[in-house]
Formats: C-alpha cells, structure tokens, sequence
C-alpha cells in the first residue's frame, strides 16, 4: 500500500473507539494526536439488540454510530489516510496459518487459492481475504497466514464507518494483525532471538500473538472482560439484583470492595477459563514449533487491570507476564502526557492500524472490498486525467497561437515577449490583491465575533454551575459540616475547574469545545455524571434566551480517578491495588499518572496532613514543576554574611562575630559554616491550614470530566443572562 505523511489508526472496540495519528518523523514516527471515546454503555451489555428489529435500528448499532459521530466532530477526518480494524459485535474476522512446501513466489502464489477454499469454512465469494507470506532466512519452509471476513456483515459495517465518520477507511484490517504490527514496530521483534507472546484481554474476546522473529502465529477466543461482568451478575442474582453496569463496577473495585471475596469468589471460573485456553493456545504453538520454548508474556487490554489477574497467570503458566504500560518508539510530551500514558495499554492496535496507513507494517493486509479499493483508484486517476486534458488543450492551443503571432502584423518579437510578461504581471499582482482582501475581511469577522462573543461566559458559567448543583443531594448543601462528615451514602458535586478552546468548525460555525473536571461522591461512579450534570445539560441543551445550543455532551467515564478520604481530609490517589499507597505522606511531593485536578494531565501530586510545601488538603491546586516542588525561601534565612532573619539572640557578642548566634531557633546572620547554625523553616512555625474536610475518613472521592460543545446561534445577546434572573 502505498505510505503518506501522516494517518490514522482508529480501533473500534465493545467499552470504546481508541484513535491515534502517527506522521513519520525521519526514520520514525511521532505521534500528533489521540482521542479516546467510551460508548454510552458496553456494546456487549445484555439487552442490546444487536439485529434490527421491525425495520428499526438496534440500540447497540445506534450507540456505536453516535461514537463515531463523536469522533468525527471532534477530529478532522475528511481527506484523511485511515485505518480501521474489523469489529462487528463480536464478529471480527477468521485468521488460519498454515504451513507450505519450499518454492518460488509463482508456485506460492498458486497455491494460496486452494488453501484459502480448504481453511476457509464458507465459499470463497461468501467472503473478503487477504494472506501473507512469513519466510525465514534459517528455514526454507513458508508460513501462510489467511485472514477472511464474511462480505455482509463487512458491507453493513463499512457503511456505518464510511457515512458516520464522512470518509471511507484506506484498509481495513484485523485486530491481532494491528497488535502485532504495533509490537513487532515498537520492539524490534524480527531482531528478537526468542519468541514474544502478546496477549490482549479484550471486552468480549482475547487476542493471543506468538511472535517469533520474521514468523507469528494468532488465535482469538470468545473471552474477555465482559465474561467477568456476567461472572459476578450470577453470583450476586440470587440476593441482589444488579445492573451490568453496577456488575462492573464491582470488577474494577474488587480489591477495596466490601464484597471482594464474594466478587473473587464469581470470578475465580472465568480465570480458569481464561487460564485454559491461552494454556492450550501455547501448547498447540510449541506442538507445532518443537524446540521452541516461550518465556515472556506481554499483557494488553483494560480487562488485565482486574487485581491478581497478572500474576495468577504469570504463576499458573511458569511465564514473566509484564504489563505493556509504555512504548519504545513513540511519546506524547506537554500536558496530554498524563492521559496517553493512562491509555497505553489499550492503544496497541491503533497504534498498529496507524503503522499500515504510514507503510510501516510488517503484515500489510486489507480486507476492503474490490470494489471499494477500485473506486478509489479511480479517485485519484481522475486528477490526472483532468490534467492530461488540460495539457492536451494548451498544446493544442498553442498551435493556433503560433501561426497567429507569426502572421501577425507585430514585427518585433521583442515588444510581443515584454507584452506577454506584463500582463502575466498584471495578472499575479491581481490575485495577490484579491487574497490580501480576503484575508484582511476574514481577520475583520474573526475579531469582531470574538468581541461580541464574550457575552457567551456569564450563560456558560450559569449552565455549569446549574449543572453540577443537580448533582446534589438538597440535604447536603449547607453549612452544617459535622452532618456532612458523618452522612454515609449521598450525592455530591463539586465544580474543580472549567475551561474552553474557542473555534470555527468545518461549517464555518462558531463553537467553544467545553471541559469541567469535577469532584464528586455518590453510588454509582459510573453513572453519576451522566444521570446528574449531564442530564441537566441535555435537558437545557437550546433553552430559549440562550445565545447557543449544547451538544456532544460526555461522562467521559473511563478518565476517572479516584481519591482516598484521609484522616485529617487529604485526599491521596487511590493506586492499582486499592490502597492508596501510591503517595507519600506528610506531603512529599510524588509523580501520579493522573492529577485530580485534572485527570488527563500529569503532574506534581501532593499527599498527606497539608502542612508541607505547597499543598492544600492533600491536593495541589495546579499541577506544579517538578523543579519547582520545593518552595523557594521556605527557609528563613540566607547564604552570605550578614543575611538572613534578625531577631534576639544570647546577646554573645562573640557568637554574633562567629557568623552564627547560639539561639537554637533563630540565626542572626546565617553566615555559611557557622557554628551552631540553625534555619527557621516556615512550614513549622506557619503551616498552610488543611483542606476542610467534607468527607467521611478513608471513603473514596472520584474526579472527573464533562465534556461538551456549545454551538453558537446566529444572534449574540448583549444582555446578562435572562435564565439566570428567574432562577
């Protein structure tokens, strides 16, 4: 396939679409931009209709389409080199390898049909595939991998895609074929001397890869983190009832529930599943490679955060399985880091899908119909025919100019050239003109909306304010603080920061992309935002009175963090096994994937009492450099003679003279090596006062994100908002 400057690779999974961009940066990449999107709810969620039923569209279908449209208008994709990996509610696609005697490419090649027609299990026009070669210099033996999707249900998934998103996808490819390729990329795999296995623990199904130099071998089984959620509905069914989101709530915080034996308990079957087929998926491959001995496991996927996941699978197999939680060949720096780096291990297979657009990919399939393919080859052909005609027009013309000029009654050759040039002159210093006044009317019009723009804010804040209240309960708002402390389950909101990027769509429509990131209790983490600042905000999405309407309006449930409740009311990170041992206390500043103020960036985050440094509560109030940690001046005194703090000594005059008085809290002049030096240090003798607390000691506070977009409508009120007075 032929390779550009820059691509996207959008993975389109059951909990969510993962999209990344890629542009090659010598003999690299670098990434220029990612988005994750989390459907309403998990495509796998039982319920979900996933056929149509009376002509009507099935709720399944009708979420993944409104995901998409997310993307779209949240990312230019029109015009745009992408890739996208088949998923079609748990259809995705059939891999076979088969192994082939030595020959040449020609009699490989006519092989291939017949061995596609005995692996495939459906007639072969039934179906779209593609194959690839694995050939090694050490072995005069060939590999065949084919790979095939069924041509229904791909026509009505590449319609879907291709109208939703406003371009129709370049490839399409697999899953597990995307993993390898981003791994294979990113870790040098055909330089590797011993066999790697990725293992990607998917929302409804698992992906399983033995890399082994030039060769791999994949297979994919019906496992993944949906088969927990369901574990844990069955086990809780006889004395709960539990929604499937409630159900996998409790998977996510199975180590700090006070259910987590009862929930380890429902899931101890599936791990064993789990545990059997990837057992036997490496017994087949070794059967089959003998000599062959696997060691390391690479583990991928949301599903793999489970507590006690990693290493029961690490001991039950004999294996190192380490978590893929960074990549080799690509970063994001500045302030979206914290927020790439807390997706990594779900972003192989975009990266993958990326890689191919780019012409980077080890294994280049696409299993895009014929047709489609062939009619954007004639896209591009089209150019150039148009072209070709307007060559063959200007050559055609300029015969009838040259026996015009040669039998005209100009004698000079000279005075036609000079002529000629003058008005080719005339003709550039006019297009330039028309360009300058077009950009200086643009620029006009730009200035003049942001002017009238302003009055937008006092509604926004209105909206957001107004939002996040509903997120309350009555009786918690108020200023008794001791019922607030002790109250056990209640709802509360709190607004942390509010922020908007102004712009012009692609429809030359004035918008302002909208982000709250908010604190928040209540007993549904999940759900909270959405059946609280987010139903208010769609139920007033176009109120009369207000100078725009709300749209695209996000949980963005899979960005929350969460914060332990201290003692004292600091709020520290809650780390991977629930403990809160990921920040240090007294108020040493730590590295965190996440800072609460703001989960999708990283930053300095500090724990403990509050009385060190710059905390306040426990939270730093803005992320803060690392250099910057350590306040400067929080030691009274300085460096030269003569300096520092003055105050009463022991009246020695000698002690003075020495450079250091003997006052064990005071230093007159903190002359450097002075004896019986002492330095005041300010967060002793005046500590900043802890954050008040609101919260019950050692319960669990998210942070989160609302996101949405206010579109602006044709007429800008100059006037305070008028919902705000009658309410």
């Amino acid at each position: 396939m032929a390779s550009s400057n820059t691509a996207w690779g959008i993975e389109i999974g059951q909990y969510a679409i993962k999209a990344i961009q890629l542009e090659r940066a010598g003999d690299g990449v670098r990434v220029r931009d990612f988005v994750v999107i989390p459907h309403q709810k998990v495509l796998s969620t039982p319920g979900l209709d996933e056929s149509l039923v009376d002509g009507g569209e099935s709720q399944a279908k009708t979420i993944l389409e409104q995901s998409l449209s997310q993307l779209a208008s949240q990312k230019p994709l029109v015009g745009q080199n992408v890739t996208v990996n088949y998923s079609w509610f748990g259809n995705r696609g059939l891999t076979r390898f088969v192994k082939l005697p030595p020959g040449d490419a020609k009699t490989i090649a006519g092989l291939v049909p017949f061995e596609a027609s005995q692996q495939i299990p459906f007639p072969l026009e039934e179906v779209e595939w593609d194959y690839h070669t694995f050939e090694a210099d050490d072995s005069p033996e060939v590999d065949l991998g084919l790979f095939a999707v069924q041509k229904a249900p791909l026509k009505e998934f590449l319609a879907i895609v291709s109208d939703t998103l406003g371009v129709e996808p370049r490839a399409i490819s697999l899953g597990p074929v995307a993993l390898y390729n981003a791994l294979a990329f990113d870790r040098d795999i055909a330089q590797r001397g011993e066999p790697l296995v990725l293992l990607d623990i998917g929302t409804s199904s698992t992906d399983l890869v033995v890399a082994a130099g030039a060769r791999c071998w994949m297979r994919t089984f019906p496992l993944g983190g949906h088969s927990f959620t369901e574990a844990i509905l069955e086990a809780f069914a006889p004395t709960i009832e539990l929604k499937y989101g409630q159900a996998d709530k409790l998977k996510q915080e199975s180590a700090t529930s006070k259910y987590a034996k009862q929930i380890m308990a429902a899931m101890r079957p599936v791990f064993g599943d789990l545990l059997g087929d990837v057992q036997k998926s490496l017994q087949f491959y070794e059967s089959q490679n003998r000599g062959t001995k696997l060691l390391n496991v690479v583990g991928l996927g949301s599903t793999l955060k489970i507590p006690g996941l990693r290493k029961f699978l690490g001991m039950q197999l004999g294996l190192e399985v380490e978590r893929l939680d960074q990549y080799s060949k690509i970063a994001v720096e500045g302030p979206e880091a914290a927020d790439f780096a807390a997706h990594t291990v779900n972003f192989a297979t975009a990266y993958g899908l990326a890689l191919q657009g780019l012409g980077l990919a080890t294994i280049e399939i696409s299993l895009l119909p014929v047709e489609n393919v062939r009619q954007q080859v004639w896209a591009k052909k089209t150019r150039w025919f148009a072209a070709a005609a307007a060559v063959a027009c200007a050559a055609g013309g300029l015969m009838f100019a040259r026996n015009i000029i040669d039998n005209g009654s100009v004698a000079s050759r000279d005075a036609i050239n000079r002529a000629e040039s003058t008005l080719a002159s005339a003709k550039g210093f006019q297009s330039k003109l028309q360009g300058i006044a077009a950009d200086v009317g643009a620029t006009s019009k730009n200035m003049l909306a942001l002017v009238e723009d302003r009055e937008i804010w006092p509604f926004l804040m209105h909206d957001a304010v107004s939002a996040v209240a509903a997120g309350n309960d009555p009786a918690m708002v108020g200023s008794d603080l001791k019922k607030l402390i002790e109250s056990g389950e209640r709802q509360q909101t709190v607004l942390r920061d509010l922020g908007g990027v102004y712009k012009i769509n692609d429809k030359g429509q004035r918008i302002i992309e909208v982000t709250m990131n908010v604190e928040f209790v209540g007993h549904d983490k999940q759900g909270h935002l959405g059946e609280t600042v987010c139903k208010w905000l769609d139920e007033h999405k176009n109120e009369p009175g207000s100078p725009y309407t709300i749209e695209n309006i996000q949980p963005n449930v899979a960005s929350i963090v969460d914060l332990k409740v201290g003692k004292d009311g600091s709020l520290t990170p809650v780390s991977e096994g629930g403990d809160g041992s990921s920040s240090a206390g007294g108020g040493a500043a730590t590295n965190a994937a996440a800072t609460p103020d703001n989960p999708a960036l990283s930053g300095q985050f500090t724990a403990g009492s509050g009385a060190a440094g710059n905390s306040f509560g426990g939270v730093t109030g803005r992320r803060q450099n690392a250099e910057k940690a350590s306040r400067p001046g929080g030691v009274l005194g300085g460096a030269g003679s003569g300096g520092g703090f003055t105050a009463g000594g022991t009246g020695d005059p000698n002690a003075a003279a020495a450079g250091g008085s003997k006052d064990p809290q005071f230093n007159r002049n903190s002359g450097a090596g002075a004896e019986g030096e002492s330095k005041v240090e300010l967060d002793k003798i005046a500590p900043i006062p802890a954050r008040p607390g609101t919260y019950p000691p050692n319960s669990t506070v998210h942070v989160g994100k609302v996101t949405f977009v206010v579109k602006f409508k044709e007429v800008i009120p100059s006037a305070a908002p008028a919902a705000a007075e009658g309410q």
